[in-house]
């Protein structure tokens, strides 16, 4: 799909002065909601910024039109915007959710979470093909939805334990075994070494909680840490003969699914074999036997591809928010896309507060909250997946006895 970098073109200086203003806005936007310029957010910020810029190539070479460079702009910068307030709220409690994850570290609590991530490793390996064929087509099999809502959990809660462990003298070797089981982890689902951005996101959102503190780092750690994700890195791009400028390609193609609809000439021709309410959450759909949620090929990142190279090769774009909602909710239908967003927001908070009389359970599930409110945007399928899982852990929190607090730590 790098053919698709062909289509953008950066040559006025106004387009130049755009993607400046657009840097400037990403970067600057949360200290508007008193956050750190970059912060546990900063998946958010990333793919913002190559999405936008984009549209904004689109625009120089006019293959988007200003509307929907606006439309782009409106759709993103809003959500961004509450995503920040979201995070925000949460960092209200950033001391109550520091105090129980620290104890989530220590003693055997942190060799139990290394024992599950080394699982979800194994598991990676033993289900990621090797043959050339798509790595992440097993992934939409019905029962992989049994197994995902515990990776969901357990995966950013790792990164920021390790972060933490790290940070502790005591606990740095675990800390390094934790981080070596989460490279593998990750170099297994054929990912270009997404674990070096995953673990600075989650040390951003340590320094997030750790407020006016600080932390406090010796250089000879920064140093070897800084080796260590180096030669992991390496390892990553070279076991998957991946090139410097494949990587730099990459980054582009957070905005595929932007190029392929805002670029079109019928952005909603992917989407028309779907049900609204299949767009809105297919899982729900699918349970409820609707035919087009239960159709492999109208999945959107699919969908596109199908659109764009007629054949389901089982890979695809994201469902980024801006490009999903161009292609599921255009006019007057974007009512039922902001009712998700709503949906997904709300719960996330009604989750939050709920585990506040429950910290210790806050601290497990907080990573989740943080990476879900950092990968909304980028994907709306997340967005139904995580608005499912709000509803199960609401439920557990609701339906099951839960032992006093002083008990649940030892």
């Amino acid at each position: 799909m790098t053919d698709l970098l062909d289509l953008l073109s950066f040559q006025s200086t106004f387009t130049w002065w755009l993607i400046g203003i657009t840097l400037v806005a990403i970067i600057g936007m949360p200290r508007l909601f008193g956050l750190n310029y970059l912060n546990g957010l900063l998946s958010a910020q990333i793919t913002l910024f190559f999405n936008a810029a984009t549209i904004i190539a689109g625009l120089d070479s006019r293959a988007v039109t200003a509307g929907r460079g606006l439309n782009f702009y409106i759709i993103e910068f809003s959500f961004f915007a509450l995503t920040l307030a979201a995070y925000r709220f949460m960092l209200r409690h950033r001391e109550l959710v520091l105090t129980f994850l620290k104890r989530v570290c220590a003693g055997n609590r942190a060799t139990y979470i290394t024992v599950l991530a080394a699982g979800i490793a194994v598991f990676n390996f033993l289900v990621a093909p090797t043959d050339g064929t798509s790595r992440i087509a097993y992934m939409t099999q019905a029962w992989f939805s049994l197994i995902k809502p515990l990776i969901q959990l357990i995966t950013p809660l790792s990164y920021l334990t390790v972060c933490i462990m790290l940070v502790e003298k005591s606990r740095r070797y675990l800390g390094y075994t934790l981080l070596g089981v989460l490279v593998l982890a990750n170099i297994a689902t054929g990912s270009k070494a997404s674990f070096a951005l995953s673990l600075f996101a989650a040390f951003l959102a340590l320094r997030d909680l750790s407020g006016y503190r600080g932390l406090r780092i010796r250089l000879r750690d920064v140093v070897s840490l800084s080796l260590f994700i180096g030669a992991a890195v390496v390892f990553a791009l070279t076991r998957l003969e991946v090139s410097g400028a494949d990587l730099a390609n990459r980054f582009f193609l957070y905005g595929e699914a932007t190029i392929l609809t805002y670029f079109s000439d019928t952005p909603t021709a992917a989407c028309s074999n779907v049900s609204t309410f299949a767009s809105m959450h297919r899982g729900w759909a699918r349970l409820l036997g609707d035919r087009s949620a239960q159709d492999i090929d109208t999945l959107f990142g699919y969908a596109l591809n199908i659109e764009h190279v007629g054949v389901n090769t089982f890979t695809g774009p994201n469902a980024r928010l801006s490009a999903y909602f161009l292609c599921n909710f255009p006019g007057e239908k974007m009512v039922f896309g902001l009712f998700m967003l709503l949906v997904y927001l709300l719960l996330l908070m009604l989750l939050f507060r709920r585990l506040l009389i429950r910290p210790a359970y806050l601290a497990l599930v907080y990573p989740f909250l943080v990476v879900s409110l950092s990968g909304a945007a980028q994907d709306f399928n997340l967005i139904m997946q995580d608005v499912t899982m709000f509803v199960l852990l609401l439920l557990l929190t609701t339906c099951v006895r839960i032992q006093p607090m002083r008990h649940q730590f030892g």
